[in-house]
This record gives structure tokens, C-alpha cells and sequence, in this order.
């Protein structure tokens, strides 16, 4: 399998941010190696179904804490995490999603890595934001075409 060299890694959290904070958080989680595992985009296949489980259960395991829009790519998973009230920490509910997924992954496929090391989040500021966002998300399947990692292009 061939892979992209990727840059090294950089901490990608806002420095002196509380991230408890009651708020909405845009979050990016890749795949291991950017690997196209999750079917086609909009399409989730298995595994992708599996992550998309992953994201309807976190409200579950983090009760109060929703996810406002979400969609499941090739490579990567983008969603908008609410937190309406300080109560728990993005890393914690993102790390929680993450180990899940793996858990139901793993039984298929073990030893498997399944994840990039860490997430991309944004704290989203003000209406106009959250309004882009959660366009980039919905659209973002529709510009699959044009991704540096879809293996097609």
C-alpha cells in the first residue's frame, strides 16, 4: 500500500483554552495512515457504519453532550459536538468515541490500527461559524472527487 508522507505533527489544541467550556466544537478524527476504510463518501460500509454507531452512542456515554451534525468520510470523520454545560472535556468524549469505534473494530480486525494519533477541532465562535461548518459537512461528500487522499483521482 502506498502512503502519503504526512507532515510532522503539530498539538492541535487552542493553547489557554478551557475545553470544558459549554460550547459547539467542530471535530476532525482520521483514519490511521488517511486509509479509505469506511466505504464510499456518503456510502459508510461496514466500518463506516461502526463509526457512524460511535457518534449516535456518544450521547449515551456522555449524557447532555449532543452531536448537532455529523457525516462519515472515506478517511475521516467530521462532527459538531455540543456541549451545552461544563461538564466534561472534548479530548475525553473524542478519545472515548475513538476507543469505542476501535473495541467494535478490533473484533474483525485485530491488532489493526484504525485511528490518526489525536483529532483536529475547531471552537466554533459565533452563528455565522457554526453555519459554515455544518455546510462544509453536509457538502463535504460531494467534494470527495477532489480530496489529495481519494486513492481514484
Amino acid at each position: 500500500m502506498d502512503y502519503k508522507i504526512l507532515r510532522p505533527r503539530q498539538n492541535p489544541r487552542l493553547q489557554n483554552y478551557d475545553y470544558k467550556t459549554a460550547n459547539h466544537y467542530f471535530v476532525t478524527v482520521c483514519t490511521h495512515h488517511k486509509q479509505c476504510v469506511f466505504g464510499t463518501a456518503g456510502e459508510p460500509n461496514g466500518i463506516g457504519q461502526m463509526a457512524a454507531q460511535g457518534i449516535k452512542d456518544i450521547s449515551r456515554h456522555f449524557p447532555g453532550v449532543g452531536v448537532d451534525e455529523y457525516v462519515i468520510m472515506p478517511n475521516h470523520v467530521h462532527m459538531i459536538l455540543v456541549f451545552p454545560q461544563e461538564q466534561c472535556n472534548l479530548s475525553a468524549v473524542v478519545g472515548s468515541y475513538k476507543a469505542y469505534v476501535s473495541k467494535m473494530f478490533h473484533m474483525e480486525h485485530p491488532g489493526v490500527p484504525l485511528w490518526q494519533r489525536s483529532f483536529y477541532d475547531h471552537v466554533i465562535r459565533d452563528e455565522a461559524a457554526y453555519l459554515e461548518i455544518k455546510r462544509y459537512i453536509r457538502e463535504n461528500p460531494l467534494k470527495w472527487n477532489l480530496d489529495e487522499y481519494n486513492p481514484n483521482i
